[in-house]
């Protein structure tokens, strides 16, 4: 258990910077099922098939399987719904999307010069997350309260000296840019959400002992991380592939939320916060197929991480309904427009496949992919480490399963159908998942103010599609999606003495995400 936050604190503001907090690190690496209608539809088992856009993606070796130039593009209708449960407060919240999911263009150069067949190049624009939804979650008589967090964050704080916040002029004054104090430490005093105790040493909520509070918060979340792929692949003897891919990946994403607490006995506040992330990075994925038979396909590949630079804006603004010592209600408070640029590079993942070709009739195809999300890692753009955040994400994080799973039948020389299924797992050490270890978040940090964040757990994702064949170079595919997910939202985090005691305990709201998507695929060769 993480028993104090306090040397934590110390070592991250050594730093005077603000980094995103190791949940929203998680964020950015883990993504969805996606690809063409027919890998999709196929629960995106295409390791070791290779000849579709979504092969390719998973296997570079992919490309070298193709015999003729191809060109193709998916579009595809969304319905994503959200509902949240805190005790008996259930809150729903539904919303549909259109996107340009993939493009592409495989081109196919026959050489036929001994062992080597053809060399094959590609290019693909691929939308490979999408961030767009919106949640609300509310309860009622929560025995706990963000100012209780923010309370004792202020009452647990080391400045770069290892110094303490001595008295309540340190917070009136403070400068957050230059590690003196946490945002949401001086937000928390200058709108009289925690009082100074008589030595004006440390500081006590403003609540009364035993006052409840009714939480309300709701969430807007917009974005998206695109790829582009370049991909060359060769073809040895019709039975050995091997292919490169470089992608560039470009990310975007906005965050805006309203955080209410109306406490028990009187007045409350709201809290808004905005966060726009910006950013763009680069891949490298290598990979091999191997043909020993007719029948059978085996596949590797090897995923880099992606190297990312980003930029945080941000802002967060605390509106009290609460008396100041004159009796008059406390003034509106806010942080400076904030602006950060740091690095962050998402894990490394291998993937092995194994496809069974059953004639002209049935394909029978598996992925199993091992994603180590401990290795994902935070680093300033001035050169500073994040030895202690990047610490606590290795410790908080584990490998990662993902399966994937498909079959195809042809019922006809022109129709095909198709099932499949994939499962993400969840990569949280158990400690940090049930909530028994504090999660720092980047609210703690410098000048971020974000205290809620989720908890992700487990993705089931399942499949079905048809293909038809108009002629012998034009096509189509459709797939439909069913995707299931249960999360834990937290309003804040928890937090313990250093004997293990509880200080603050933060009940999470259950958070279920589902999605139905429809998908289309056309496509050409020639």
């Amino acid at each position: 258990m993480r028993k104090n936050l306090l040397f934590v604190i110390a070592l991250f503001l050594s730093t005077y910077s603000y980094a995103q907090g190791e949940t929203d690190a998680f964020k950015f690496s883990r993504t969805e099922l996606n690809g063409t209608a027919r890998g999709v539809a196929m629960g995106g088992a295409f390791g070791a098939l290779g000849g579709d856009i979504t092969g390719i993606a998973i296997n570079p070796a992919g490309i070298g399987v193709y015999r003729t130039s191809e060109l193709s593009t998916s579009l595809s209708l969304s319905s994503i719904s959200n509902e949240t449960k805190w005790e008996n407060s259930i809150n729903k919240n539904d919303k549909i999307r259109f996107n340009a999911d993939n493009i592409s263009y495989v081109g196919y150069y026959p050489i036929g010069n001994g062992h080597l067949q053809n060399v094959n190049f590609g290019f693909s624009y691929n939308k490979i997350k999408n961030f767009n939804r919106n949640y609300t979650a509310e309860g009622k008589k929560m025995q706990s309260s963000l100012t209780g967090y923010i309370t004792y964050i202020t009452n647990s704080f080391r400045d770069i000296n290892g110094e303490g916040i001595h008295n309540k002029n340190d917070l009136e004054s403070s400068d957050p840019y230059g590690g003196k104090s946490p945002w949401l430490s001086i937000l928390g005093y200058r709108t009289y959400l925690m009082d100074p105790k008589e030595d004006n040493y440390s500081y006590s909520s403003v609540l009364h002992e035993g006052e409840t509070v009714n939480p309300y918060l709701n969430v807007s979340e917009k974005g998206y991380i695109d790829s582009y792929d370049f991909s060359v692949g060769a073809n040895f003897s019709n039975s050995f592939y091997l292919g490169m891919t470089l992608i560039l990946t470009d990310v975007y994403y906005r965050m805006d939320s309203r955080y209410i607490e109306n406490f028990g006995e009187r007045g409350g506040f709201v809290f808004d916060n905005y966060l726009q992330t910006e950013g763009s990075g680069y891949q490298v994925n290598l990979g091999a197929i191997w043909r020993p038979i007719d029948l059978l396909r085996i596949g590797i590949a090897y995923h880099s991480p992606t190297w990312y630079v980003m930029k945080n804006f941000h802002q967060g603004i605390v509106d009290p309904d609460v008396p100041t010592e004159t009796g008059e209600r406390a003034n509106i408070e806010k942080t400076p427009d904030g602006e950060f640029d740091y690095g962050f590079h998402t894990p490394y993942s291998w993937v092995f496949s194994i496809a069974g070709i059953l004639g002209t009739k049935a394909i029978v195809s598996l992925d199993y992919e091992i994603k180590d999300y401990g290795s994902m890692s935070l680093k300033d753009q001035n050169g500073y480490d994040f030895q202690d955040h990047n610490k606590y994400i290795s410790e908080d994080f584990r490998k990662a399963s993902i399966l994937r799973t498909g079959i195809e039948y042809r019922f006809t020389p022109q129709f095909s159908g198709r099932l499949g299924y994939a499962w993400l797992q969840n990569p949280y050490e158990k400690e940090f998942k049930n909530n028994n270890r504090e999660v720092v978040i980047a609210g703690v940090v410098g000048t971020g103010t974000i205290p809620h964040y989720t908890i992700e757990g487990n993705v089931n994702y399942f499949t079905a599609g048809v293909g038809y064949r108009f002629t012998p170079r034009f096509y189509m595919d459709v797939a439909f999606v069913y995707k299931t997910q249960k999360d834990d939202l937290y309003y804040y985090p928890s937090a313990w003495d250093i004997e293990g005691n509880p200080i603050v305990s933060s009940k999470p709201a259950s958070f279920k995400n589902t999605l139905y998507k429809g998908l289309v695929t056309l496509g050409y060769k020639f």
